[in-house]
């Protein structure tokens, strides 16, 4: 459930609403797994109603449907008329959802039979493994490395110079960024470290990141380990595919060479 809180005192507002809504079901004990989270989207002084809000989001999850269900989305609605003012939702409550826990694995392709259907002709491809073709290595040489541009620097957001994508793999995310000259990448390389990346992601500095170059590329990689729990359809994330994540990282200011601009 998103409870909207409104105007002054937010954060005092979430604590009663979040206290009072776990001590009439029972205490969060009762759950398997309980998220709380505030998320701020009110200005002070707000020059409008939609200005005004903050959003407390608070997921429960329970093998049992009837615990996460009907039960706590009937206390949640006994709050709107007996708890802080200003008190409503983003939408009305449910009997909730099912949730999938799933991993990332690997299967043999012996295990698998590809057909290719053409017309009325299906074609089984035989798994690469099973065709006892000779191992190749192919030796491709590194770029030569590039020393980063230095001189005057300016305060810009990294997206002036950088694009990102991001998204999804299991329970991890992955955002990468690159440059469009091997200056830039130069400068990406040895600015953009997993500590600066924790710098300029706070949020998600308690999980475990590991960071690849792609110097062919002009590119770096990033991927943080257990930032979407047990996956995508578990997730109580605002964005639970991680889509946003490289745009977030792209709106961030840092202090770069002004050649790169």
């Amino acid at each position: 459930m998103t409870v909207v809180l409104t105007g002054l005192d937010i954060e005092e507002k979430a604590r009663i609403v979040e206290d009072t809504l776990f001590r009439a079901l029972g205490g969060k004990e009762q759950f398997d797994e309980v998220d709380v989270q505030l998320v701020r989207f009110d200005r002070d002084n707000p020059p409008s109603n939609n200005q005004a809000f903050a959003h407390l989001r608070i997921s429960v999850k329970d093998k049992d449907a009837s615990i996460a269900g009907r039960l706590f989305s009937a206390k949640v609605v006994e709050l709107t008329l007996a708890n802080i003012p200003g008190f409503t939702m983003t939408a009305l409550p449910d009997a909730g959802s099912p949730f999938i826990l799933y991993w990332p694995a690997l299967l043999s392709s012996k295990h698998i039979t590809e057909r290719v259907h053409i017309g009325d002709e299906t074609i089984e491809i035989q798994p690469s493994q099973l065709l006892d073709l000779p191992a190749v290595k192919v030796d491709r040489p590194a770029p030569p490395a590039i020393e980063a541009p230095g001189g005057e620097t300016v305060s810009t957001p990294l997206g002036r110079i950088y694009a990102a994508r991001s998204g999804d793999k299991g329970g991890n995310a992955n955002v990468g960024l690159w440059g469009r000259t091997p200056e830039a990448y130069a400068f990406l390389r040895d600015y953009l470290t997993v500590e600066r990346l924790r710098e300029l992601f706070p949020d998600l500095a308690p999980f475990e990141i590991e960071r690849y170059e792609f110097a062919n590329l002009n590119a770096l990689n990033f991927n943080i380990r257990g930032l979407l729990g047990d996956g995508v359809s578990s997730s109580t994330r605002l964005d639970p595919q991680a889509k946003t994540l490289g745009e977030y990282l792209r709106a961030r200011v840092i202090e770069a060479p002004a050649e790169l601009l």
